[in-house]
């Protein structure tokens, strides 16, 4: 049997891509939560829930995008001008992030200043994200192997609603993120941040699915031919979201932080189901993108050595973290 090194790459990358929407996503949303409260001490416990882990996640972005030039260097020199503009502007916010984050443990007036600063670096990233994708299923003009279109070709309704619904995807991770992290008034907070979240991510999620099939013929024609399977993982998502909403004021903590985490893993297995087994959706294919065999082998060779340290640390980080974080305890 003939070890299939394209779709090994590919699945590496697809790993790597499902853990960064998945710790990073409940980062950019615990980001995007500190403009919701006034008060310092809260801003600063909810900075302390992700303090010790929010930048090794980001690892996983960076894997990505290493797997996708060393694997897939025809997708990479397609998707790369096509999305410029919102990757460029992505990159700045993540930035933006980082800097502001170092800053506004200083002493000094300008605390409120880089709250702010992460949580709109936190929220432009996660727009940014969501209108990449909505970019790519609304089709990416591809002629001769090359982008044969414009930056601008993103700007359309659908990539606009792609990124509007990631960025509540994310807030709603943040919220039940923070639900199960704390106690007491930043709880209760968290709480009811996702009594308004939550419906609305739901909603937005179920209007990008809906009006996917239409932004190009080729997701039309894969619901058409798997429209039981697509009709499926929409109700699975649904009720989902609805038990993690029933969820909010049980005792149990984790429940609607875990049952997010799933409707995210059935989001991501609908969209893998609706563009596999292409790279650039319907224009260009993982075997006609992948590299040759001598730098697949080269680059998953350096994966299997780099990926098993990064998943240890980032157990040991979460292990260590653990548990309920009080104010003022990081």
């Amino acid at each position: 049997m003939t070890l299939d090194l394209p779709l090994l790459s590919a699945g590496v990358a697809g790993l790597a891509v499902t853990l960064y929407v998945l710790l990073d996503g409940f980062d950019l949303g615990v980001g995007m939560l500190l403009l919701t409260t006034p008060d310092a001490t809260m801003r600063n416990q909810l900075v302390d829930t992700i303090a010790p882990t929010w930048d090794g996640n980001e690892t996983w972005l960076i894997m990505a995008g290493v797997v996708l030039l060393g694997a897939f260097p025809v997708a990479y020199g397609i998707l790369l001008p096509a999305f410029y503009l919102p990757l460029l502007v992505m990159l700045m916010a993540l930035g933006c992030r980082g800097v502001s984050f170092e800053f506004r443990v200083q002493p000094g007036a300008w605390t409120c200043v880089w709250d702010r600063a992460f949580a709109w670096g936190s929220g432009i990233a996660a727009l940014c994200q969501g209108i990449v994708v909505g970019a790519a299923l609304a089709g990416v003009n591809v002629e001769n192997g090359r982008f044969a279109g414009s930056v601008l070709d993103l700007v359309r309704p659908y990539p606009l609603l792609t990124g509007v619904t990631l960025l509540f995807g994310y807030l709603t991770l943040g919220a039940a993120w923070v639900r199960f992290r704390t106690s007491g008034a930043l709880k209760q907070h968290a709480s009811r941040l996702l009594h308004g979240i939550l419906p609305i991510f739901a909603v937005l999620g179920i209007l990008a699915i809906g009006f996917a099939p239409a932004q190009q013929a080729g997701v039309g024609l894969r619901w058409e031919s798997h429209g039981l399977t697509f009709v499926l993982l929409t109700l699975a998502f649904l009720l989902v979201l609805i038990l993690a909403y029933r969820a909010i004021h049980r005792p149990d903590d984790i429940a609607p932080f875990a049952l997010t985490v799933i409707a995210f893993l059935i989001g991501i297995v609908g969209l893998v189901a609706v563009i596999f087994p292409n790279i650039i959706p319907f224009r260009v294919s993982l075997w006609d993108a992948a590299a040759p065999p001598d730098s697949q082998i080269f680059l998953l060779t350096g994966v299997a050595f780099v990926m098993p340290v990064v998943l240890g640390y980032s157990y040991f980080a979460y292990y260590v973290f653990r548990g309920k974080v009080e104010a003022g305890a990081y």
